[in-house]
């Protein structure tokens, strides 16, 4: 690696921090316009910036690369924690793992830790996409990923929320704050990560709308129905505010954890009777529904922020009483 390219990932690693991934690659884009036309010589006084064909500055580097890209804080926790745990279990430096060492691993981990297929595969698309950017960016000679198999994981149609099921988790809902969450999953069928960090300075009132940076670092517009409204201000009658999170956590002026949504949504799933009660499940749902009052698919990808229909198509959106009706219906 060049010494230019050296100094810059050196930057870029020292403001990783303090800066957010648009920032980051501004600054590394600009790096690389700037010190274009200078030639960066060692002097005899040189003090190493960084071992740049060290194993641990491959690891940070990559990781860097990935915030650059705009992958989210737990994105970025899952590959760390992969990674990590592959390296401990081969003990080898990046450029002595071989292919083998990595389908050795994903045997190991299918049959004596019975990890299920899309956890294996999960595991397996972490460790070959990093040992692929080694190679690329020439930390490494060869590809030991490029021959491992993929992960084949079965298809298995994960369920919405009925709507009886809807209307017991409301009837659930032991606060205002509760409610506010529920009606606000069902109605912008937006992530977990995205609902913590709903504020009211992306709040257009008139427009019933919120600007939200979701997955991928990409900006997207949820709207609230009439239910979601309600719901928020019977919230603000009790916590009144206008600037700041648009409903708090534990404390006061601190916005909530996911860990923290997930937890209240679980409490009104016990007590409403409902089994398997996630925020993902909610947007599963408010996609269904979307589907089945005639939003087109097109649309129900925008509404959810994803990059493909392919993603959207994922998602449990019609029965098998809904294919016998429409079978009968254009089919005759």
């Amino acid at each position: 690696m060049a010494i230019k390219e050296s100094l810059i990932n050196q930057i870029i690693r020292d403001l990783e921090t303090d800066l957010g991934p648009e920032q980051l690659r501004k600054v590394n884009m600009l790096l690389l316009i700037h010190l274009d036309s200078f030639d960066l010589v060692k002097t005899s006084t040189d003090m190493v910036i960084y071992d740049e064909r060290s194993d641990a500055a491959a690891y940070q580097q990559f990781m860097v690369s990935k915030k650059i890209q705009g992958l989210s804080d737990g994105t970025l926790k899952l590959y760390m924690q992969t990674i990590n745990f592959f390296m401990q279990s081969v003990r080898k430096p990046f450029k002595d793992i071989t292919t083998n060492d990595i389908r050795l691993f994903i045997a190991n981990r299918e049959i004596h830790d019975q990890i299920s297929k899309g956890t294996l595969a999960r595991e397996r698309g972490c460790v070959v996409r990093f040992f692929h950017w080694l190679y690329v960016e020439e930390y490494i000679e060869r590809d030991p990923g490029a021959r491992v198999e993929n992960i084949k994981v079965p298809k298995r149609r994960k369920q919405e929320f009925s709507e009886f099921e809807v209307e017991q988790l409301r009837s659930a809902s032991a606060s205002a704050k509760e409610t506010l969450i529920i009606e606000l999953l069902l109605s912008t069928g937006c992530r977990v990560s995205e609902l913590v960090s709903l504020n009211f300075r992306d709040y257009d009132q008139e427009n019933d709308s919120i600007e939200v940076i979701g997955k991928g670092n990409k900006q997207r517009t949820l709207y609230l129905n009439a239910k979601a409204k309600l719901a928020l201000k019977h919230y603000l009658n009790e916590v009144p505010h206008s600037l700041g999170p648009l409903f708090f956590g534990q404390t006061k002026g601190k916005e909530m954890t996911t860990a923290g949504v997930q937890k209240a949504v679980k409490r009104i799933g016990s007590r409403a009777g409902v089994l398997n009660v996630h925020p993902h499940r909610f947007r599963r749902t408010a996609a269904t529904h979307a589907r089945r009052h005639g939003m087109a698919i097109e649309l129900v990808s925008r509404f959810l922020g994803h990059e493909s229909i392919e993603t959207t198509m994922a998602y449990s959106m019609i029965n098998d009483d809904e294919v016998k009706i429409s079978h009968q219906k254009f089919i005759s």
